[in-house]
């Protein structure tokens, strides 16, 4: 069953789909080096700030997996049409993986944005929502900290306290004046945004 799997697997319709498993892991190996696809795939797909390289390997993943897939339905259903449905099902797969691809790619965006550097600190942030990465910010509690992202990609970790109350980790805060006094924002809790269980 192995043997059969196997030459299954590497006839000629099957390529495609290995080629995107091949770039998956080549994105593991020279993420560098793939980079620039990765580019040109999330301008081709409009997305904008998730990361070059975790989107092209979900575009990989997705164009193996759903490859594979209707390939193999095409084996075991209808073997006579496998060179004949070669066309249609590699578009259908490129549709999906492409679909698939630009809907993660949104999530990424949102909730995993590309971060080019990491710094301590930062001026000039008042204004930027950003998230408790402390157990806790208070007026009191001097570990407070965030997470906020600033110019060109670059996430900064700030110091940070409330006027009043406590605002546990995980919320979102907007980051309000400077305290020079000990170096920490104020922030203030963003309403309408669900907090984390």
């Amino acid at each position: 069953m192995a043997v059969n799997y196997l030459t299954f697997l590497l006839q000629w319709y099957n390529w495609p789909y290995l080629g995107g498993l091949a770039l998956v892991a080549g994105t593991l190996v020279r993420p560098g080096l793939l980079e620039p696809a990765g580019r040109k795939l999330t301008a081709w797909l409009g997305i904008e700030r998730a990361a070059p390289v975790a989107v092209l390997r979900v575009f990989g993943m997705t164009l193996g997996i759903f490859g594979l897939t209707v390939s193999g339905a095409l084996h075991d259903y209808w073997p006579a049409a496998q060179e004949r449905g070669f066309v249609p099902g590699l578009l259908l797969t490129l549709i999906l993986a492409a679909a698939v691809t630009r809907g993660l790619g949104r999530v990424f965006e949102r909730h995993f944005p590309e971060v080019k550097a990491i710094g301590w600190g930062g001026r000039g942030l008042t204004g930027r929502e950003g998230r408790v990465v402390s157990r806790t910010v208070s007026p009191d509690y001097r570990a407070g900290r965030a997470q906020v992202m600033g110019e060109n990609e670059m996430l900064h970790m700030v110091m940070c306290k409330t006027r009043e109350g406590e605002v546990p980790f995980g919320s979102v805060v907007r980051l309000a004046e400077y305290d020079e006094s000990d170096g920490r924002y104020f922030v203030e809790r963003v309403s309408g945004v669900s907090e984390p269980e």
